[in-house]
């Protein structure tokens, strides 16, 4: 999903190359703009248009619900997304006019890892936006073909979808609570990257989890929150793959890093596992992850492709969210099997 303030701001940033960082070439593009790509509305079964394709699969009943449930949150989303633009203005303005770059403190820079202040955030985050938090540095393959971030650090958070709308997918309830979440962990965000610059002097820019700069998932892999299963969702210790991601990118390294091979483990199991595979309405997700590309950068791993993602756009667009891969996964029935499947397979 790209809006106006994305186009702008990218184009702004990008006359400073040798101060940002640019999505490699061999990038893949984010998942809503290939869809509005003439390449995919050339294919046979192509979703051409969203909301035809909502009301044939939900009806007059189904699509009102979801358009008065969309008509109460997108005026939230929509300011947030330019949120993550507009606090970007003094950056932007100090850029092209050569004056001082905003820049964190220099005491949180020489005072790193900063324990104490990582030990405020991830409180401050779990009291007020119920989100966990990881840290590590951005990997230019998870950058989106044709973007850039101003900063080379993240902080990767992810918040719960909750359970029982999840358990109906593919129900409009489940559809319903995923564009919920998008809509509280955008705030979240924001809120956390003003907390941040208020309280510590951290300079940071918020990115909304619809959409977005970079490839959420793999960040939030190596940012130590879990590890991507069959269904190509990270699955967390805390909500299995039951949540939506969303970064804030920071321009030093402030803290340790989370990357963590904790959660290998997940692999093993998921290999035995296979409930998403045979659950998927639109029979999307391989029997075995295809190989996709090599990784070329530092600390990242090669890509592979655990579905396809022509197919699960046909159901994701039929039921808004469609999330039965999520609601089927042992981890987000019951998280607390996490530790007892862990002691199993470690």
């Amino acid at each position: 999903m790209t809006s106006k303030e994305e186009i702008k701001f990218l184009a702004r940033l990008k006359k400073f190359p040798e101060k940002i960082l640019i999505g490699s070439n061999n990038a893949v593009m984010e998942g809503f703009e290939y869809f509005t790509t003439s390449e995919y509305k050339k294919k046979p079964g192509a979703v051409k248009n969203r909301g035809k394709r909502m009301f044939a699969n939900k009806g007059i009943k189904g699509t009102i619900r979801l358009v008065t449930h969309m008509a109460k949150i997108m005026p939230s989303m929509m300011i947030n997304i330019k949120k993550n633009y507009s606090y970007m203005e003094d950056y932007l303005y100090s850029l092209e006019n050569s004056k001082e770059i905003p820049h964190t403190s220099e005491n949180v820079i020489k005072n790193f890892p900063n324990k104490d202040i990582w030990n405020d955030l991830l409180q401050y985050s779990w009291s007020k936006h119920k989100v966990i938090v990881g840290f590590t540095k951005v990997s230019k393959e998870y950058i989106f073909e044709g973007k850039a971030i101003p900063f080379k650090y993240a902080l990767v958070f992810a918040q719960e979808m909750k359970k029982e709308p999840i358990e109906k997918a593919p129900k409009i309830d489940a559809g319903m609570e995923v564009q919920k979440t998008y809509n509280s962990l955008g705030i979240a965000t924001n809120d956390i990257v003003m907390w941040l610059k208020d309280k510590y002097n951290i300079i940071g820019m918020a990115n909304h989890p619809l959409g977005g700069l970079v490839d959420y998932v793999p960040l939030a892999e190596k940012a130590g929150l879990g590890l991507i299963g069959r269904h190509a969702m990270v699955i967390t210790k805390e909500f299995g793959p039951r949540c939506r991601i969303s970064p804030i990118f920071i321009d030093e390294k402030i803290f340790e890093e989370t990357d963590t091979t904790e959660h290998d483990w997940i692999g093993e199991f998921c290999k035995g596992c296979g409930k998403c595979v045979s659950s998927c309405p639109a029979e999307a997700i391989y029997e075995k992850p295809e190989f996709a590309q090599a990784s070329h950068s530092e600390n990242t791993k090669d890509r592979y492709e655990c579905y396809n993602r022509e197919k699960c756009f046909v159901s994701f667009t039929a039921t808004m969210g469609c999330a039965v891969c999520i609601s089927v996964c042992p981890f987000s029935r019951n998280p607390k099997l996490y530790d007892k499947i862990k002691t199993k397979y470690r």
